[in-house]
């Protein structure tokens, strides 16, 4: 029962909201943005000062815009430029508070049931 108790207190803790305070992050180039990381454990990308949401490419070491695509935010491949005047089709924030709900409530419901049996 400890046992069990110490799991969930675990991922309860994992879950918690990102840290939101302002942050300089460098694309694999050299160049520099300021953004604030957004999101939990279920879903997390990085919101642009600009207002663009991103996600970071391991494969390129990149900063790309986002889309969401079969109900995932996935890397639209395109590189995130501060300075730039055309971007990708930006994300309705809507569809991301949709779509970061519905991951937590999925992820959610894939939690053992602590009740006492």
């Amino acid at each position: 029962m400890r046992l069990l108790i110490l799991s969930l207190l675990a991922l309860t803790l994992w879950a918690t909201p990102t840290r939101t305070t302002m942050q300089t992050f460098t694309q694999s180039d050299g160049s520099t943005f300021e953004g604030r990381l957004r999101g939990d454990a279920f879903a997390h990308w990085i919101e642009a000062s600009d207002g663009s949401v991103l996600l970071f490419n391991k494969e390129n070491a990149t900063f790309e815009y986002a889309l969401i695509e079969e109900g995932r935010l996935q890397s639209s491949g395109e590189a995130y430029k501060a300075a730039k005047t055309r971007r990708a089709k930006a994300i309705d924030p809507e569809a991301l508070r949709t779509l970061w709900e519905h991951r937590r409530d999925v992820k959610a419901d894939q939690i053992p049931d602590a009740s006492p049996q």
